[in-house]
């Protein structure tokens, strides 16, 4: 998607487009009298969200116009909504260029420079697709190439490029995730992931460490070795670590579990459990798409990111049910069940982590079926120790359309973990209180003095059909809200 800036009496394309507030006399960007003189084809649309409809004005010319719903109701990603439903019926009359006339200053109560990056990215985002391994089908091609951004005056269009330009890269760094997680489980095995990540290295900025096996070993990172040892492909932890350029305001870290395909182990998926398993690296897909947008940014803090990667399947050689792992930090865990994996390769990734004393410590993995059950596909559960920043990411997330809820790390159900053989069990009772067992159990690798968040993006991470501004497979969720938590803390 081609995104261009133009001043209004610059623009000569034949076929503009607007958002409109529910039940008002007429679209944002519109005049009165431009508006009196355009026949609509659906003469009842009244601006409700996510409809649309398009006319003709006085000189023929193509209007297009999508919902924002009532203004009283307004939320910044239904612009996101509402330019990803402009598209797709511009689509349909196959244009592939279209004008949006953007709202002069003060007409949403909103910063423009929001505004503006909404829009972007609800154009990027919808407009992305994972094809490189099919034809397009011919309805499919027929799609707005460039999307060009008209502006009342050259005064706004330049106040406006800054926010255009942060919003691509937000979006480059979204769609390199979703390639990432949409690809095939058979061409991103652990050591061709790490090959990859060290493509996101930047002389004296971002630095990439792979910590093959025999690395892994000699410092007793034993949860992922374990997991890790019924492929034939051997685990490896990358580490990433982003060095601002002044003096550093202090350390965030994120852990991302990088399950790059899980068959359950010896404690076997069925084959509709397994079918969209090349999801299960979503969160170091995360990370890694946090060092993508780090190429070029300039922040004050130092980020490190830590993802442990392992394919976890039942060769002969793989753990076994009633095995007994020593972990990074010396605690030991019983393998009460091998497909609760993701939390023992985090639980040496967090007890590395804590090593480093950061000011923050946040872990994104699809972890927990329980939390689709608890939240479905939509909501990702937040759990941790820092209170602040649990409120800070729900905040966050609903501007960007990315919604979380937080759930109780409950002390007493850490009796459902007890083990008579190890430290702990790495599950806990049946059908109970999943989400939260696996939030216990990855914070007795994390010291009481870090603060710290995991987020279980179990339901988030991938959707079967598409929804809103993006297609089916992988959504590239929690990432923009991780970015702009780093933006503004």
């Amino acid at each position: 998607m081609q995104i261009e800036l133009i001043s209004r009496k610059r623009w000569q394309g034949r076929v503009s487009a607007a958002l409109m507030f529910e039940n008002e006399p007429r679209p944002l960007g519109i005049e009165p009298a431009g508006f009196q003189r355009v026949v609509l084809m659906n003469e009842s649309f009244n601006g409700k969200f996510s409809e649309t409809t398009a006319g003709i004005d006085a000189l023929k010319r193509r209007l297009i116009i999508s919902g924002l719903g009532k203004r009283s109701e307004f939320e910044l990603d239904r612009v996101r909504v509402a330019v990803a439903r402009l598209l797709s019926r511009a689509g349909e009359f196959a244009e592939s260029e279209l004008g949006l006339l953007m709202p002069k200053a003060g007409a949403v109560k909103v910063k423009p420079e929001r505004f503006v990056e909404a829009v972007v990215e609800g154009a990027i985002l919808s407009s992305y697709r994972f094809s490189r391994y099919r034809q397009l089908k011919p309805e499919e091609q027929k799609v707005v190439k460039r999307l060009v951004l008209v502006y009342n005056s050259d005064e706004e269009l330049k106040q406006a490029k800054s926010a255009v330009a942060e919003a691509e890269r937000r979006c480059a760094a979204v769609c390199y995730v979703r390639d990432l997680v949409n690809e095939p489980a058979a061409n991103k095995a652990p050591l061709k992931i790490a090959e990859l990540a060290k493509e996101l290295t930047v002389p004296e900025r971002i630095e990439v460490r792979v910590l093959d096996k025999a690395v892994l070993e000699e410092m007793g990172m034993n949860g992922i070795l374990a997991v890790g040892q019924g492929s034939r492909n051997p685990p490896c932890l990358v580490q990433l670590t982003y060095t601002p350029k002044g003096k550093s305001k202090g350390t965030l870290i994120f852990v991302g579990k990088g399950i790059c395909f899980d068959s359950g182990g010896l404690s076997l998926k069925n084959a509709q459990q397994m079918e969209n398993m090349k999801d299960d690296m979503a969160g170091a897909a995360t990370v890694f798409g946090i060092f993508k947008y780090l190429q070029e940014a300039d922040l004050p803090y130092t980020v490190v990111g830590l993802t442990p990667l392992a394919e976890n399947m039942p060769d002969g050689s793989a753990q076994k049910v009633g095995d007994i792992i020593r972990h990074y930090n010396g605690k030991t865990v019983e393998v009460a069940n091998t497909d609760a994996e993701g939390r023992l390769i985090l639980a040496d990734a967090l007890a590395y982590g804590a090593t480093m004393k950061p000011d923050l410590m946040i872990d994104i993995a699809t972890l927990t079926g329980a939390c689709v059950v608890a939240l479905g596909n939509e909501c990702a559960g937040l759990l941790g120790n820092d209170a602040q920043t649990i409120a800070r990411l729900i905040s966050l997330g609903k501007e960007q359309g990315e919604l979380f809820w937080e759930l109780p790390l409950i002390e007493r159900y850490r009796s459902h973990m007890k083990s008579e053989v190890a430290d702990l069990k790495n599950i806990g009772k049946p059908m109970n209180a999943g989400t939260i067992i696996g939030g216990l159990f990855l914070s007795e690798f994390v010291p009481g003095e870090v603060k710290w968040v995991h987020i279980d993006i179990a339901g988030t991470a991938f959707t079967s059909e598409p929804r809103d501004y993006c297609p089916a497979g992988a959504t590239g969720i929690p990432l923009r809200t991780l970015l702009s938590l780093l933006k503004n803390r």
